[in-house]
């Protein structure tokens, strides 16, 4: 994870792309974290030569106009956006360089100030924050404001936010390394003089200098821009006011409370799970138990559909029934999602006695699901208020196409959020996040579509289904089998307890071999032998395993696989390459070179 997420971790991620002027709080527009050197295609470069490397985008060194300190690079989408956000890290920063936006891509030229739109910058001594624009010639009428010295310097990094809606901007930068505020300040368009273009809509991008000789700071190669994104403005509350407020009498200080423990998260193990709860919607009588909200939702071709919507542009529908199911704590949900069009996906956790259905995002609880275009996928929540969480809680990249068939699998454990969706035609997994989440804790589960999403012609309704819902609890964990051998030793250890072995297990040609039967057996599986063919069947509930004498392949599950080492017979005795088994036994092998000890654990 890159240092933004790491050091500012209340930013917040978003959805999928809309159409311009009917963005939904949850978008995000575009997204880029510099890590795919292809994505350079998404921009358009002027005055110098940029290149996505090493994670990062930065200025090349080589100028496209001889003439010109400042380059620019905008993205190509977005030449009608109005309200948005934009943010980036600008890394090891040099001399000055920010964020573009509401840039005029139409006018867009290789002059130094030929993004034609505002400007929010770190100044070219690199320890102040300031912010500008051209006017519509592209010429540069002065700062409209500059920052105090401070919290920035040579080599900083620092993260920029500008929010732009209507006629108000604001600008945020905060130095990365140490949390501290480099920049803030908020401008309405056309209140300053230096401001006559009063830019109303337009893309965004970025904007470096190459170098400045107060300092002797050159960004070629050294200065970098990451995490770049666009995001839809969703609230005037994220808006500082200009008027000061009168300031109130302090208060007497109370005494700090002691810091909770921190979740620190970890993936949910959903290999033990308990169904409590399944439905396949053969009948119309399978959605008898749930409560639709703002739209209409009907069961027929064995399967959940939205038919319609009341009001809005989201439909949701939460389970009602058996209350034990409406309170649940720590649980996961499994659902089929059929010919995935625009949004929609599973609800969880939902505070099903306070949802009003006033709002899309009133169910009150965790959301998994798949964007408005139909190719990412996203955690997010409706809140208490009814509001949708600012941006997501993650956002994928794209990994879906619309109408493909996938299966969710949601999941929610002690503080932790959870999402894997896979294809379901072949099983692979393509986008899993799990991440530490306490919004809720406890509730309800349902589904939510968004009807329409005309800026991409995708349609949910009577289109998109949901089957075989699953909802299960987690069974009892167990104690792990840990098995120990030590090379030429007749004594193996299950779980601490000495087991005498009918073989020592050996190496040969630099691969630990061990008698087969001791570790299967510790691991639940049987062991056959057919003479005929000389070869040894391992097998358990859900994997068999077969090894044929001196073969340099085996089948797992039927699928032909290479061995690293061939099988054997010595003394009577079958011995068997110990990684292999273990590990398509689902066990895990350490090995001790100084006590020449293997170590298996399942």
């Amino acid at each position: 994870m890159k240092r933004f997420l790491l050091c500012l971790c209340t930013v917040i991620l978003a959805t999928a792309m809309l159409a311009v002027g009917a963005f939904a709080a949850e978008t995000v527009i575009y997204e880029n974290d510099f890590s795919d050197a292809s994505t350079i295609s998404d921009f358009t470069q002027y005055s110098f030569e940029w290149a996505i490397k090493d994670g990062g985008l930065y200025y090349t060194g080589t100028k496209t106009n001889g003439s010109a300190d400042f380059g620019h690079i905008l993205w190509n989408g977005g030449s009608g956006l109005t309200d948005y956000i934009v943010e980036v890290d600008y890394m090891n920063v040099q001399t000055a360089g920010g964020i573009v936006f509401r840039c005029d891509l139409s006018k867009a030229d290789e002059t130094s100030n030929g993004y034609y739109g505002y400007l929010a910058f770190i100044a070219n001594d690199a320890a102040k924050g300031a912010f500008g624009c051209p006017n519509t010639d592209g010429v540069w009428k002065n700062n409209i404001n500059v920052g105090k010295s401070g919290n920035c310097n040579l080599g900083s990094n620092v993260h920029i936010k500008v929010t732009v809606k209507g006629n108000d901007i604001k600008v945020e930068m905060t130095n990365i390394d140490n949390g501290k505020t480099v920049y803030s300040y908020s401008y309405t368009i056309g209140s300053s003089e230096h401001d006559t273009a009063n830019w109303a809509s337009g893309t965004a991008g970025l904007r470096i200098r190459s170098d400045f000789a107060s300092t002797s700071a050159k960004s070629a190669n050294n200065a970098y821009f990451d995490n770049f994104r666009i995001l839809t403005a969703d609230s005037a509350s994220e808006y500082v006011p200009t008027t000061p407020t009168t300031p109130t009498t302090p208060t007497t200080p109370t005494t700090p409370t002691t810091p909770s423990t921190p979740v620190v998260a970890k993936a949910i193990d959903t290999s033990n799970l308990v169904p409590v709860y399944t439905n396949t919607f053969d009948n119309a009588a399978a959605i008898a138990d749930f409560t639709q909200y703002r739209g209409t939702w009907a069961v027929y071709q064995g399967k959940l559909f939205l038919s319609a919507l009341a009001a809005g542009t989201q439909s949701y529908i939460l389970y009602g029934g058996d209350m034990d199911l409406v309170t649940l704590e720590d649980y996961v949900v499994d659902v089929d999602m059929y010919n995935t069009q625009t949004q929609g996906g599973i609800i969880m956790c939902s505070d099903y006695a306070n949802v009003t259905g006033d709002t899309d995002d009133g169910f009150m609880g965790y959301m998994m699901f798949i964007s408005n275009d139909g190719t990412l996928g996203a955690i997010g929540a409706g809140l208490s208020d009814g509001k949708w969480y600012q941006g997501n809680i993650e956002v994928s990249k794209a990994v879906l196409s619309p109408g493909m068939d996938i299966h969710i699998q949601a999941a929610v454990k002690d503080g932790v959020v959870q999402i894997t969706i896979t294809e379901l035609a072949t099983g692979k997994v393509l986008w899993t996040h799990y991440e530490a989440n306490d919004f809720w804790s406890s509730g309800t589960f349902g589904f939510r579509l968004r009807g329409k999403a005309t800026n991409a012609g995708l349609d949910n309704l009577n289109t998109t289904a949901f089957d075989n819902l699953v909802i299960s609890t987690f069974g009892e964990e167990t104690e792990p089998t840990v098995v120990k051998l030590t090379i030429g030793e007749t004594v193996g250890y299950i779980n601490g307890v000495a087991n005498t072995l009918d073989a020592a297990p050996i190496i040969r040609e630099s691969r630990t071999m061990l008698p087969v039967r001791f570790v299967a057996e510790a691991f639940g599986a049987t062991v056959g032998w057919d003479g005929a063919t000389s070869t040894a069947t391992l097998t358990t509930a859900d994997t068999t395993i077969e090894i044929t004498i001196g073969a340099t392949t085996a089948k797992v599950n039927g699928q032909t696989v290479t061995l690293d080492a061939p099988a054997f017979i010595e003394n009577s005795r079958t011995y068997l390459p110990v990684r292999f088994v273990a590990e398509n036994l689902g066990a895990t092998v350490a090995w001790d070179g100084a006590t020449s000890t293997a170590t298996l654990t399942k």
